[in-house]
């Protein structure tokens, strides 16, 4: 009887230690996964993890494989730095050209963690009148409430409403929809340089103009006064 119990606790003390090892191992593949469709591909950064969890490689390719047949469209975004203090930060759907584009202007590639403290993303709102309306302005300061206003920016000329708060904006934008004599013109987002860089020298400029003709079609931001 002594035996059996022995037995017994030894089969249930390994089928925790099984249910718990798979838990881990779901977890890190979801991470793994994640981060593949993140980067758009598998590199340094993913195999480095897996080593460091004794994930098998050919597990990650398998992973990356399964994404491609699915055809999933994902979503990357990466931070860089080049020369003469040129910020560059890239997001879109997966491009396998970065990584040329990263060895042929020498980009060095930044944490997304550092992203919040060289840009802002800033949400962006016009709207228009259905029909000719005078007193819009009015309309606005008695509709929305206090403390939006002090959270939004509001260009009276283009009728435009900006702010880094995106439930600020989602606050307008349920005003002006229950608003027959308005209609939302056009709405988007973009990433504001904190601390924008002129460029001055003839190299400066042509380096960056160079990026920036690779660049043509995909989404990127940049901390620089010219051209965007």
């Amino acid at each position: 009887m002594a035996g059996h119990s022995h037995s017994a606790n030894v089969k249930f003390r390994k089928d925790r230690q099984d249910e718990a090892r798979s838990k881990l191992f779901l977890k890190l593949r979801k991470k793994l996964e994640s981060i593949i469709k993140e980067e758009g591909g598998v590199n340094e950064k993913v195999l480095s993890l897996a080593r460091e969890n004794q994930f098998l490689k050919e597990k990650v390719y398998q992973i990356w494989e399964k994404i491609k047949e699915n055809k999933e469209t994902f979503f990357f975004r990466n931070f860089y730095q080049g020369s003469f203090g040129i910020l560059l930060y890239l997001e879109g759907d997966n491009n396998e050209d970065i990584e040329k584009l990263v060895e042929k202007f020498k980009l060095k590639k930044l944490p997304l963690s550092s992203l919040p403290n060289h840009f802002q993303l800033i949400y962006s709102l016009k709207i228009s009148p259905k029909k000719l309306n005078e007193n819009l302005e009015d309309f606005l300061l008695i509709s929305l409430p206090n403390n939006t206003w002090e959270k939004v920016t509001y260009d009276e000329k283009k009728k435009e409403f900006s702010s880094c708060y995106k439930e600020e904006i989602d606050t307008i934008k349920n005003i002006i929809k229950n608003n027959l004599e308005l209609t939302i013109e056009e709405e988007k987002n973009f990433w504001k340089p904190l601390v924008p860089y002129s460029l001055i020298k003839q190299e400066e400029i042509d380096y960056y103009t160079k990026i920036e003709e690779e660049l043509i079609g995909k989404k990127f931001y940049s901390n620089i006064e010219m051209g965007l």
